[in-house]
């Protein structure tokens, strides 16, 4: 198991990594990192997956020349489907309304500190309308990254476990 965080946590940093050379695509990047962290956290529980993301958390802002991505993985991004399945417990809309929440809170603080301490210039202010279509299409992102977590989660549940074999690789 500590061999696996181990290279779970290497391919994160390598993936998040990859946000200097395509910078475009920084929240892709991010949710990339995701699928690690699904496999590890169903094998293995929420230990393990909280010490990837920890490691992955404080090395990426370290190592990761370009620092919206490892910020985006710190604030919402890689901690999210460690937390996902308990905002899958309540009925569905305070479920969405928590996921929403956490993203907005998530999303807000990572603004901040952006805007704050790497002391850009406020292009979109709080009060200013693209900020706020800047969070709604956020909003959406966020929407269809966790529809398609689910989607991931169930396809390695249901399918590539058992066809592959992982339950005897990924021994308890």
């Amino acid at each position: 198991m500590i061999a696996l965080c181990g290279i779970f946590s290497a391919a994160e940093l390598v993936i998040l990594y990859l946000s200097s050379v395509f910078q475009v695509l920084d929240l892709a990047i991010a949710a990339l990192t995701v699928l690690f962290t699904v496999v590890l956290f169903i094998e293995y529980g929420i230990k393990p997956s909280l010490a990837v993301y920890l490691v992955v958390s404080l090395l990426s802002v370290l190592i990761v020349p370009n620092k919206f991505t490892p910020l985006c993985y710190v604030f919402f991004m890689g901690i999210y489907p460690i937390v996902k399945p308990f905002f899958d417990r309540p009925p569905k809309p305070l479920g969405y309304l928590l996921k929403l929440v956490y993203f907005n809170a998530g999303y807000i603080l990572l603004y901040f500190i952006v805007s704050h301490f790497a002391m850009l210039d406020d292009i979109f202010g709080i009060g200013s309308v693209m900020f706020f279509v800047t969070l709604a299409m956020a909003n959406v992102a966020f929407i269809l990254c966790d529809y398609v977590i689910g989607l991931m989660t169930a396809l390695y549940t249901l399918k590539l476990r058992r066809r592959f074999g992982f339950e005897r690789i990924f021994k308890k």
